[in-house]
């Protein structure tokens, strides 16, 4: 099992995860550690999607943390190929924490 912590530092898509090899997502962790309400996009992209973030692989859609709260997505499990990833975007910079845990399948 592995962790991979990332902060959502601009308002631009970034990358929380890349699958190397065929890989299950456990857990994920969204923290809003700022003093205001953050929307949040989560994508999940196949690694042979050439539109990256878009409403086409968007599995949560302006999913609002609350201040000083984490959102943990756990009920179903998430079975990525290598190489396929999963993209957030916040609406404020460096308000928001992602901790992704998985393993390999």
């Amino acid at each position: 099992m592995a962790i991979r912590s990332t902060r959502l530092s601009t308002t631009n898509p970034t990358q929380v995860f890349e699958a190397a090899g065929q890989q299950a997502i456990t857990v994920i962790y969204i923290c809003n550690t700022s003093g205001s309400d953050v929307g949040v996009n989560v994508n999940v992209i196949n690694s042979d999607d050439s539109t990256a973030s878009s409403v086409d692989n968007i599995i949560y859609s302006n999913l609002v943390i609350t201040s000083n709260d984490t959102y943990v997505m756990m009920d179903e499990k998430l079975i990525l190929d290598n190489l396929n990833e999963i993209e957030m975007t916040a609406n404020v910079s460096d308000a928001v924490t992602v901790t992704v845990s998985s393993i390999a399948v």
